[in-house]
């Protein structure tokens, strides 16, 4: 049912400059259309966006965060060329050659320019066997004096991203019915997306959706929705914190990406790109209420909507703040699986999201004051 996706929406999104800091572009973006869907929008101080759809019942948060990882100008070299401080978690390998956009300061205009390092030419056998390191690489932007950087209107402190367009890849691949043991192969059309910030514009997109799948459908629900598009979430969970502290929920789900298993090297993780919504059996930042997991599975199951069980031993999504929010609040991470995450090009399957879309309207249907006050009974 992917055809039922904004992907309008999701390349807007995901092609937006955003780092942690400096999310407004990409901010306004998700205001703009999230609040056609919402009965009310509010705002903590710290810059995320809240939309609110419903009056009485739980309170139920979907959190999705709009910066992605990024870069900040760390100084201006005489030569002309850019050093950077990361700003979420970069693995060094991935970043030379890469271009980057630069927001300048002054001026409206955005700089794309190169991440360079030394040539393997002029490096010794054993400097060209060590990994190049983020304190030895530069952006170049094509200047040749720190007065030509300073006319662009750049200065220390401006934000960078990847530069990296969304696009779609149309794939075929054999399957079997996993409930029917004599059921042949078939093939079927795999629709992937390939984009730089699915982490975690895909989140922002998937509460968005479910907002206004609820909204365009009527879909009648004893609860309120708070979908949160949060802020610095890469730096430390910051906007889920303050905004989860506005809302104080009785619920939360944080969605985000997960490591895919599947591609070479990525052992000891079995949530893979193509097999459903990934439900979290807990990570670096929380672990998730077991009877609200377990709500998720019964319902993923009841519904045949594809699914499967994961587990992160390290890293953290927005539910660590969100489940110790004031007395606490039952939370669980429901994951997309995503290859090469942090990185100029995420991979992942659009059959994927949908299934997380799907088990989230099903979920806040059956939710009610009942079901919620269960998950803390002894």
């Amino acid at each position: 049912m992917t055809e039922e996706l904004n992907l309008n929406y999701l390349e807007e999104l995901c092609n937006a400059f955003g780092p942690s800091g400096h999310e407004t572009e990409a901010q306004k973006i998700a205001h703009d259309f999230g609040a056609k869907y919402a009965d009310e929008v509010l705002f903590d101080r710290l810059g995320s966006v809240v939309f609110k759809k419903g009056v009485s019942g739980p309170k139920i948060m979907l959190a999705g965060h709009i910066d992605e990882i990024g870069f900040v100008i760390s100084e201006i070299t005489k030569e002309g060329y850019l050093k950077f401080h990361q700003l979420g978690g970069w693995w060094d390998q991935t970043l030379l050659t890469q271009e980057v956009i630069v927001r300048p300061f002054k001026g409206g205009e955005k700089i794309i320019g190169v991440i360079g390092a030394p040539p393997p030419h002029v490096l010794t056998p054993e400097q060209r066997s060590k990994v190049v390191t983020k304190d030895d690489m530069y952006i170049d932007i094509g200047c040749s004096s720190k007065k030509e950087v300073e006319a662009l209107g750049i200065r220390v402190g401006d934000p960078a991203v990847p530069k990296s367009d969304f696009r779609i890849m149309k794939r075929t691949k054999k399957e079997k019915d996993e409930d029917d043991k004599d059921a042949e192969e078939k093939t079927v059309e795999v629709n992937l997306a390939v984009a730089k910030a699915f982490d975690d514009r895909i989140g922002v997109f998937i509460m968005h959706e479910v907002l206004r799948r609820i909204s365009e459908e009527n879909i009648a629900h004893p609860n309120i929705v708070y979908a949160v598009s949060t802020v610095q979430e890469e730096v430390g969970l910051r906007g889920a914190k303050t905004s989860a502290q506005m809302i104080q929920p009785d619920i939360g789900f944080a969605l985000d990406v997960d490591i895919s298993g599947d591609s070479p090297g990525s052992k000891g993780l079995v949530q893979k790109m193509g097999s459903g919504v990934a439900i979290s059996a807990g990570d670096g930042s929380m672990i998730p209420n077991p009877k609200l997991r377990k709500f998720a599975l019964e319902v993923a199951e009841e519904k045949k909507i594809r699914h499967q069980s994961a587990f992160l031993p390290a890293g953290g999504t927005d539910a660590g703040q969100i489940h110790l929010a004031g007395m606490g609040a039952p939370s669980l991470f429901l994951g997309i699986p995503t290859r090469y995450i942090h990185s100029h090009h995420g991979i992942l399957d659009l059959g994927d999201v949908e299934s997380a879309i799907q088990l989230l309207v099903e979920m806040i249907k059956k939710l009610d004051q009942d079901i919620v006050d269960s998950f803390t009974k002894l």
